[in-house]
């Protein structure tokens, strides 16, 4: 059992039962206007728009009602992530699919194409277990059980971390500026992207517009096309980060938040008015955060879990206590 919501910002939460009984919700990932729920018996269901295929499923343009991927039903998905539109699952010893839009190369199947309507496997990545996938807006991330970082999709600002004169990739490529560093965890966001480490040490990349880099040098730059280490997180105690479209969060040791980037509707969840800039405490949280999430910004108010100015499709950033 779980609770969904949809657009609008009037509408309660609503019981839904997926999959068959006794099967529990193991992980729950939203897009701009889909979502898939991850069933403890491997089951994978999807649900929302179906326009550019994100759904998986064939003959559908919308569903409300989340149903399965039955062409993912014998291959163990352990984990799955969304991009604006488009999905990817990591399945049985690491091999990841993919389906939705992919006119960036976001998929990541070898072509620009503009729709794939069921899961397809992402060859490139044939021989490499990936144990993590992120999605951003026209991008991917992908972590090897070796602790090799891989991306594809757009890199119109640097979000690929491969240099400035790469263009979007269609394929999987290995950023190895990053190689011999071991990590633990990627994110992807909007149009940036960021890198942690066992050290807790912090490498972002991409679009830094709104600041969601913390990049602190003078003259920063709008942008940075190869991972830089984020200096303004290196005493925080970082385990784990999330990124949103132009905002970042952490979750620290310690059970705190930090945040930096866009604030234009509040999501950093301190005053829009504020002066400060980079990392920022989350305060007026009572106890230990153990899990953070960020997505777009909107205009509507409600909480889910524990947030702020968060829509009803959980597209801001929320914490669970």
């Amino acid at each position: 059992m779980y609770l969904c919501w949809g657009t609008s910002p009037r509408g309660p939460p609503r019981r839904r039962q997926a999959g068959r009984a006794g099967a529990e919700l193991r992980q729950a990932a939203s897009g701009e206007r889909h979502s898939l729920l991850l069933l403890s018996n491997g089951e994978l269901h999807s649900c929302g728009d179906n326009s550019q295929g994100q759904l998986g499923r064939k003959g559908v343009q919308r569903d409300e009602h989340p149903k399965r991927i039955r062409t993912l039903d014998n291959l163990r998905v352990d984990l799955v992530s969304c991009g604006k539109e488009h999905s990817l699952a990591v399945c049985y010893k690491g091999r990841v699919f993919a389906w939705g839009a992919g006119s960036e190369g976001q998929l990541g199947v070898g072509e620009f194409k503009e729709i794939n309507l069921i899961p397809t496997k992402i060859k490139t990545l044939t021989g490499i277990k990936i144990i993590q996938v992120s999605c951003g807006h026209y991008h991917s991330l992908a972590l090897s059980e070796g602790g090799q970082v891989f991306s594809w999709g757009s890199n119109s600002h640097g979000q690929l971390g491969l240099g400035k004169e790469c263009p979007s990739q269609a394929s999987p490529q290995r950023v190895r500026s990053l190689d011999g560093i071991p990590l633990t965890q990627v994110a992807a966001g909007g149009a940036h992207s960021f890198a942690l480490s066992l050290s807790g040490a912090s490498f972002g990349w991409g679009s830094n517009n709104a600041g969601q880099l913390a990049l602190r040098q003078n003259n920063v730059p709008v942008q940075s096309h190869k991972p830089r280490s984020i200096g303004a997180l290196k005493n925080l105690g970082v385990i784990y980060i999330s990124c949103g479209y132009e905002h970042t969060a952490v979750l620290t040791q310690t059970g705190k938040v930090f945040t930096f980037g866009g604030n234009s509707y509040g999501q950093l969840g301190h005053s829009p008015t504020a002066e400060k800039e980079g990392p920022q405490l989350v305060e007026g949280i009572d106890g230990l955060v153990s899990q953070i999430d960020c997505g777009r910004p909107c205009g509507f108010s409600s909480q889910t879990y524990f947030c702020w100015n968060a829509c009803q499709l959980c597209d801001n950033l929320s914490v669970k206590l």
